[in-house]
Parts: structure tokens; C-alpha cells; sequence
């Protein structure tokens, strides 16, 4: 016998798909039909661009961001070949740091660096400026120049950096290629993406006055020793940000001599052994330039960037600071209460000169002890340091200097040290000499009686507007000792 087996019906018609199926299918036609929609727009919109144009509609979608950079990185050109398009064989790079959001004038910029680069003798020159230095703006009116990327990102949101460096390049009488801005965080994971990077820590210092993270009143003490320390982001972003630092290390000047050495760092880790041959780098190297950066490359043109520097010896690194030491460019003086710095020749000569020509090493006027009359001095001891204007009298009366008076300022806790001109500028050269000796700045409004009309002694100002008690009369320099002496009273 047969078994009667039950008969199979297929009904094309009809189905038994559960509910949830049939609404994910609707859901997913929905979605196809949109991306199809968008890319015929997309099309439409890239031929009547390519027609405009008389391009292929291949070559208009190219050249889209997206597209652009995949293609750049996959298949090269690009920024690559721009990058190296100079009429001079010269590529001169504005970089920007500011501290970006959840600090305190997050668009001001913390760091303002001219790199050029010779690309036909392979040479690197790193120009760092000041952010107190008095940015002109006509009139007689000046701000400081730290404040005029705000300004630029303020009234163009997103065209803050590429205005900036149009604004340097007018005053510099320069032409800058590229611009590159980077926030305190990008900073940070710039350097933990290529795990870190090794400095030579040139002395050792201290700062009790670092913010803690993005706080403005909560202060910690941070310390860093003299010799080779490996660094993290964190640690790297506390060694550019120190401005309150103990041995030298307490002024803007020293800040910008220890980012340019993170620079450099940054620059030999990248081109060491692995960090660009590696994927999982190169594409967290990637999110953070494109999240952090504000420039005028693509994240694929920046890190062109890495392999074009391998062709750049160390030995041929030109470093710089516009400062105000006795052979500096700049002057302090303070304007309406703010401290700033100016150019020491007004017409701005001398600092464009040495921005046009960053690879001529500016040769050190090194002050030689001058033949010097008597030159009479008050040393006052502005720090905590027992017996500290002792030292130092003593250490300048072997260089001929006069010591008339010696004790403590009103004032302690200096960190850099004062001197009080009371010649009115007659002893020019002995001044500037006392100056480099002691890494101390010249305070402006020493209130002379005889520019007051008064016969009775005047107190100093510093240049902050501490009140110090009156000199001693018939002296030619009054100095208040600071931290930063304590170098010289060492040697």
C-alpha cells in the first residue's frame, strides 16, 4: 500500500511572513529609495556642476571633501604635490594653540609659531611669538596679539585660523602657505596617538601656580628635573602651558623655547620606526586632526606632512623667540594697565626682517662687561630665599659693580627680578650688561622726583603697579632679586 503523502500547494500570492518581517522590509525599500533619491540629486547636482565647469561628472565628484581625501589618501596627490608648489622653494606654516572649550578665553591663542621650511636646502626654522607683544590696529590703538585669532574666529566662525594668518602675513610682511590650529585636548591626544614622546628637559623647575584642568582657581603645584623624560599628552600640554616656573622657567620667553622642543620631539617620533607604517595610528592620528584641527589641509594632507620632514636634518633646526632680553627685538611697557610687549623699532623692521629670513641664525650680541664708571646699586630681596641679595652683592661687586644699599623688598615672592633705571637712561650699557646677568626685566616708571616736581623721595611702581618703598638717594639702580637670579647667583 501507498501512502498518501499530503500535497505541497506554493501560493505566490499570499504569505505567512510574521508582521515584524513585512514592516522591516517597508522600513529597508523606504531607506533604499531615499539613497537612491539622494544619489540621483547628488548626480544631477555633479553634472550641472561638471557642465558649468566643462569637467566629467567623475571629476566633479572627486573633488568632493569626503571623496577627496579617501582618494588622496589611497592614491596619493593632492596636498601632497601642493605642499611643495612655492614660487620660493619656501613653505612657511602659522600654528596656532588655543585652549578650545571649557577654558577661559577659549579662542585666544597660548602659542603663536612661524615654521618654515627650505625645501631646497632642507632646513627648518621655528619663529615663536610672543602673546603679549602689541598687535597695531590703527590710530595709535594696539591689542594683544593673542586676542586677534578671537576676534577673526568671533566675526567668521570656522575662518579664525586662515584669517589670522592673513593678519600675521600683512604685519610680517610674509607669505604664509598654511595655517593649522589646535586646541589643548587635540594636543594632548595628538601625543598620546603616537604614544608619547621623549624630551630633554634642559633644567629642572617648579610651578605651584598650574590650573588643575579647565579650572581658573583651582591651583596645583607641578615640578619637572633636568635629563630625558618620556611624556604622555598630559604631561607634555603641563611642560608647554608652565608660566609660573622657578629657575628661569617663570616667563613667556621660556614657555616658547620649551614648545618649540616639543615640536621637535613630536616631529622625531613620527618619523621613527612604526608610527606611520601603523593603521590603527595612522587612523586615531586621523579622528584627532580632524576633530582638533582647525586648518586649511585635509587630515590627508597633514599627515603628507611627517614624510616630508624625514628629508630634514636635526642638525639644520634653526630656533628663535622674539624676546626683550638686552639683544631682543622687544621692549615691555604697559598700556592702560596691561602689560605688553612692542617691537623695539617701531616700524617693525627688525622682527620682519628676521621673519623673512628665519634660517639666518641671529648672532648673539653677547654683552661683554663694559668699561663702566662707578655704578652705584640698591639690592632689594624679592624672594624667600635667607641671605639671597647678600649672594648676589656679592657676585656684582667682583664684576665692578657699586652695592650703596642691601636689604629686603616691601614686597617677596618675585618671580622674575626688577631693575628701577634712575639715570634716565645714561648708563645705557652698564644697564643692559646688569640686565642679562641677572635675567631681569626693566621696570618703566621708576618716578624720578625730579619728572614728578617733587623734592620729597617717591616710592617705586613695578610694572604691575606694586608700590616699593623710595631708593636710596644718589644710586643709579635699584634691583628687586626674583627667581629667576637665582641661575646667575649658581654659576
Amino acid at each position: 500500500m501507498f501512502r498518501k503523502h499530503p500535497r505541497l500547494a506554493v501560493n505566490f500570492l499570499t504569505h505567512s511572513h510574521p508582521d515584524a518581517f513585512h514592516r522591516r522590509t517597508v522600513i529597508l525599500a523606504a531607506i533604499f529609495a531615499l539613497c537612491v533619491s539622494g544619489i540621483a540629486a547628488l548626480g544631477a547636482h555633479a553634472s550641472y556642476q561638471a557642465a558649468a565647469k566643462g569637467r566629467s561628472v567623475l571629476q566633479e565628484m572627486g573633488d568632493w571633501p569626503v571623496i577627496s581625501d579617501i582618494r588622496h589618501g589611497v592614491f596619493g596627490g593632492g596636498d601632497g604635490e601642493a605642499l611643495t608648489n612655492t614660487p620660493d622653494h619656501r613653505l612657511n606654516i602659522l600654528v596656532l594653540g588655543i585652549g578650545g572649550a571649557g577654558h577661559d578665553g577659549p579662542e585666544l591663542t597660548d602659542t603663536i609659531l612661524l615654521a618654515s621650511l627650505d625645501l631646497e636646502k632642507k632646513k627648518v626654522a621655528l619663529l615663536s611669538i610672543p602673546r603679549d607683544l602689541a598687535y597695531p590696529l590703527g590710530s595709535g590703538r594696539f591689542e594683544k596679539i593673542n586676542a586677534v585669532h578671537a576676534y577673526a574666529e568671533q566675526a567668521h566662525p570656522g575662518e579664525g585660523a586662515r584669517r589670522t594668518a592673513e593678519a600675521f602675513a600683512k604685519l610680517l610682511d610674509i607669505r604664509i602657505d598654511h595655517v593649522a590650529r589646535i586646541d589643548f585636548r587635540g594636543f594632548a591626544a595628538f601625543i598620546d596617538a603616537i604614544d608619547g614622546i621623549d624630551v630633554d628637559v634642559e633644567r629642572s623647575f617648579t610651578d605651584p601656580e598650574f590650573p588643575l584642568g579647565d579650572s581658573t582657581t583651582t591651583l596645583i603645584t607641578v615640578s619637572f628635573k633636568k635629563g630625558r623624560l618620556h611624556m604622555d599628552g598630559a604631561t607634555a600640554l603641563t611642560f608647554v602651558r608652565s608660566r609660573h616656573g622657578t629657575n628661569g622657567e617663570g616667563s613667556d620667553f621660556a614657555r616658547s623655547r620649551r614648545q618649540q622642543m616639543v615640536i621637535l620631539a613630536v616631529r622625531q617620533k613620527l618619523l621613527s620606526v612604526g608610527t606611520l607604517t601603523d593603521p590603527s595610528k595612522l587612523s586615531t592620528l586621523y579622528t584627532v586632526i580632524a576633530n582638533h584641527l582647525q586648518t586649511d589641509l585635509t587630515p590627508w594632507g597633514i599627515l603628507k606632512l611627517a614624510p616630508l620632514m624625514s628629508q630634514f636634518s636635526s642638525d639644520h633646526v634653526v630656533t628663535q623667540v622674539l624676546s626683550d632680553d638686552p639683544d631682543g627685538q622687544l621692549i615691555s611697557a604697559n598700556v592702560g594697565g596691561s602689560y605688553m610687549l612692542f617691537p623695539r623699532k617701531p616700524d617693525w623692521s627688525e622682527i620682519r626682517e628676521l621673519a623673512q629670513n628665519p634660517f639666518v641664525k641671529q648672532e648673539s650680541n653677547s654683552l661683554r662687561t663694559p668699561h663702566m664708571e662707578t655704578v652705584k646699586i640698591e639690592i632689594r630681596n624679592g624672594t624667600l630665599r635667607t641671605g639671597f641679595a647678600s649672594h648676589i652683592a656679592a657676585k656684582l661687586e667682583k664684576n665692578g659693580y657699586e652695592i650703596v644699599a642691601l636689604g629686603n623688598a616691601r614686597h617677596r615672592g618675585y618671580e622674575r627680578s626688577l631693575i628701577f633705571d634712575l639715570t634716565g637712561n645714561k648708563k645705557s650699557a652698564e644697564l643692559a650688561y646688569l640686565r642679562k646677568m641677572l635675567g631681569a626685566d626693566l621696570v618703566q616708571n621708576a618716578n624720578l622726583p625730579s619728572l614728578n616736581g617733587s623734592s620729597l623721595p617717591q616710592p617705586l611702581y613695578t610694572n604691575t603697579f606694586t608700590q616699593e618703598r623710595p631708593p636710596t638717594p644718589g644710586i643709579d639702580f635699584v634691583v628687586i632679586l626674583g627667581e629667576a637670579s637665582v641661575s646667575f647667583s649658581q654659576n
